[in-house]
């Protein structure tokens, strides 16, 4: 993934708007990518993928058939589908799904997704079956986090099968007023949101806990020029 650190503009503002903190990667279409906020060296730290984590979940679990419609009620989810299960980040419905899958199958998955960098570790769920929602110990980059929303805007391996096509429904957003398909997560000290729309995909990331998910959701759909959607 080639780079590009560019002064641009944001909806018709300088990019000085973003917060001095923030890590913002946009690829287009074609293939560009371009670093819009923060610094190279950021890209390859070592961070909890946190509820994006629940992506690679929802993934497994369609792909072995423990969830087969994207709209039906979703076990532990309290009537909501895997779509607003995935939009609401719910924490019961992954760790039912985490513990059903078992530890040595969501690792495979995790490891086929590009999330996660490093050999998945044998029995790395034992003991913590509920963190899986998480991944655990398991961690991830921001240059890992926007290759996975990218191979999900283009429809690559491993998100070119029927499952990976599922998953991309099911992160759809349908309260927005562009097609965008995104996941948040909010642990260990990052706030991501990452997932693609119209000729782009875009991954957010900022330092700080769920007070900060709000701002993040506002960089993100902001990229698109249209508000926040309604969860």
């Amino acid at each position: 993934m080639r780079i590009f650190g560019l002064a641009l503009l944001w909806a018709g503002t300088c990019l000085g708007q973003f917060p001095g903190d923030a890590v913002i990667l946009e690829t287009s279409e074609a293939g560009e990518t371009l670093l819009l906020s923060g610094r190279e060296t950021d890209l390859d730290v070592p961070r909890e993928p946190a509820s994006t984590f629940k992506s690679v979940i929802a993934w497994a679990a369609l792909d072995r058939g423990l969830v087969k419609d994207v709209e039906a009620p979703l076990p532990g989810a309290d009537g909501e589908n895997l779509r607003m299960a995935l939009q609401k980040s719910l924490n019961s419905p992954f760790d039912l799904l985490a513990v059903e899958l078992g530890g040595d199958l969501l690792g495979e998955y995790a490891g086929r997704s590009g999330l996660i960098p490093d050999k998945i570790p044998s029995r790395w769920m034992e003991g913590r079956e509920k963190e899986a929602r998480h991944g655990v110990d398991l961690m991830t980059t921001i240059r890992r986090e926007h290759q996975m929303a990218v191979g999900w805007m283009l429809g690559k391996p491993p998100w070119n099968g029927e499952a990976g096509r599922k998953l991309q429904d099911a992160l759809l957003w349908k309260e927005a007023e562009k097609p965008i398909r995104a996941k948040t997560g909010t642990y260990g000290g990052s706030v991501w949101v990452t997932g693609y729309g119209p000729g782009k995909a875009v991954t957010v990331w900022l330092p700080g806990g769920i007070p900060r998910r709000p701002e993040a959701l506002k960089i993100f759909f902001g990229l698109w020029g249209i508000p926040v959607p309604p969860s």
